[in-house]
This record gives C-alpha cells, structure tokens and sequence, in this order.
C-alpha cells in the first residue's frame, strides 16, 4: 500500500475496482486484460502499471467527449503539461495569425468580398457597354439586333447572379 494524502491506498485492485477506478465498466477492464492491460498472477491489477497501461494504451479521443473532465476514464482526463502544451500551441497559432494579418499575408473576409464586388461591378458594367460601343463600330446594324445583342449580355448575366 501507499500513502495518497494520509489514507492509506491499495497497491492492487480487483477488477471491479479498478473499473471504478478508471470510471469504465468492468467488462471493459475484461477488455483491456486482452489488449495487454497488466494483471498479477492473483488476478489483481497494480494500480499505478494499470493507470500508465490506460494512458499509453487507450485512445483518449474515444472516450465520452462530452462529458464533464473529471467523469472522463482515466486515458481521457487531460494532464496540467497536456493542457499547458496546448495553450501554448494555441497561443503561437494567434500570434502567428495576428503577424500575418499585419504583413497583409492574410486579409479580413470582409476585405476580400469588397475587392470582388468592386471587379464584378466593373466586369458588369463593362459588358453592359458592349451593346453601345458595338452599334458605334458598326453602324449599318438595326435597333433590332443591337437589342438582341443587349438582351443576350442580360441575360447572361442574369443566369451568371442566378448561379
């Protein structure tokens, strides 16, 4: 036995215990028996080779992602170094971020659907022209097809802002 906090704790568990220990169903220790988890030859389970078992062996990730951190089995419950590594990771991601911005590698989308709107409505107007400047090219056509010629711009330009 050991010393947690001055009780003392039992060096080995039965399964059912060490189920409750590591918040999963029993049957699932029976699993993890299989998988290699290590057991003494009276059955029992070392409390301290079956924890690091469960945190070497256990994908965290499939545990109950919901759930509040300290009903979590033991493989899913975070460490303070896991947590501190990954706020630190997220920390340089912003800096970084935040750099980028700076150096204009990277742009609000705001700024960007300003940009292409203004390039739409300059496209836009341009091929409205067309109709105008191709009856100044070429006079000997009518109204007639210059209005055809206007109504097919339209028109595609409708189908386009349909899209």
């Amino acid at each position: 036995m050991h010393d947690i906090g001055g009780i003392q704790a039992p060096k080995t568990l039965k399964k059912a215990d060490f189920a409750r220990l590591a918040k999963v169903s029993p049957g699932r220790v029976s699993q993890m028996i299989r998988d290699g988890l290590p057991v003494e030859a009276d059955g029992r389970i070392d409390v301290a080779r079956g924890t690091l078992w469960i945190q070497d062996n256990i994908d965290a990730k499939r545990s109950a992602a919901q759930s509040k951190q300290t009903d979590l089995p033991l493989a899913a419950q975070t460490s303070v170094a896991d947590e501190r590594a990954r706020l630190v990771r997220e920390q340089a991601d912003h800096a970084a971020l935040k750099n980028a911005m700076l150096r204009r590698d990277l742009l609000s989308a705001k700024d960007v659907e300003r940009e292409w709107l203004e390039i739409l409505r300059v496209i836009r107007s341009r091929l409205l022209a067309i109709p105008e400047r191709y009856r100044s090219q070429h006079p000997h056509l009518c109204a007639k097809e210059i209005a055809s010629l206007d109504a097919e711009i339209r028109a595609c330009l409708e189908d386009l802002g349909n899209d």
